[in-house]
């Protein structure tokens, strides 16, 4: 181990991720390394790594929910067996597989839209059965149902639906000024919550404010320009009540029923 490493690292020996990153890394110098001599020597025949298999000696640990190993030493007989197999995959492959980091805008991360509803290791429990995002979130809500989300997360589910019901908030994810030929402006509203075939009902400034166009999972609003900035609220016409300002990035409120 590096001398300058944190003591926690000497111990434990480095996150499982790392240690497959550093790997990859240095197949991928190979490889380059090896297209460079075959585009500069003009070969027409040269030799690739197709598959790599290691079997290593090491110690696990789960350090905060990271998993550490450690390479054995001389005379460390207790050590685990682990067995890798790397593999080439293609860039399309890549892409079809990842996770979209760009899913959705940062501004309604699990973390910004949720706040105080969630801890962070219940945001952590989520992630680890796939949800990400506020719109993973609410789609996994639609399709598999809160108890399922609580089995699976371990998540109790008082607190899952107090996540849920914030999720499903309405948030302002675009603003349009008015342009030439049309004066008002324009609010992309999202809305989770609303119901097939029934529009809301969007008050601001004491004037109503028209609902011009539905989206998926939302709507657009042509609020008058002394709207524009106050707080709205939105009627979903069963009983629930939200409060959100006009405004681009904000994250609406429930009213109390």
């Amino acid at each position: 181990m590096n001398a300058q490493m944190p003591p926690l690292l000497q111990d434990a020996g480095v996150p499982f991720d790392l240690f497959i990153q550093s790997l990859t890394e240095q197949l991928d110098k190979a490889q380059a390394a090896m297209a460079i001599k075959a585009r500069l020597g003009k070969l027409p025949l040269t030799f690739a790594v197709k598959e790599v298999s290691l079997d290593l000696r090491a110690f696990v640990q789960l350090l905060d929910e990271d998993v550490y190993v450690r390479p054995a030493g001389p005379g460390e007989s207790e050590a685990s067996s682990i067995r890798l197999q790397l593999t080439t995959i293609t860039k399309p492959m890549i892409e079809e597989n990842a996770v979209d980091f760009s899913a959705e805008d940062p501004k309604f991360s699990l973390r910004e839209a949720l706040g105080d509803q969630i801890n962070e290791e219940e945001r952590r429990s989520l992630e680890r059965i796939g949800v990400r995002t506020v719109q993973q979130l609410n789609e996994l809500k639609k399709q598999a149902g809160t108890d399922v989300i609580a089995r699976l997360s371990r998540m109790p589910v008082n607190r899952l639906q107090q996540a849920l019901m914030r999720a499903a908030a309405p948030r302002v994810t675009r603003v349009e000024n008015g342009s030439e030929g049309r004066d008002q402006g324009r609010v992309h509203l999202s809305a989770p919550g609303l119901r097939p075939g029934l529009l809301p009902l969007v008050r601001a400034a004491g004037a109503p404010v028209p609902v011009v166009a539905v989206e998926e999972d939302g709507v657009v609003l042509a609020p008058l320009a002394t709207q524009l900035g106050c707080e709205a609220e939105v009627d979903f016409g069963d009983g629930q009540v939200a409060r959100v300002e006009l405004r681009e990035g904000r994250i609406g409120q429930w009213s109390p029923p």
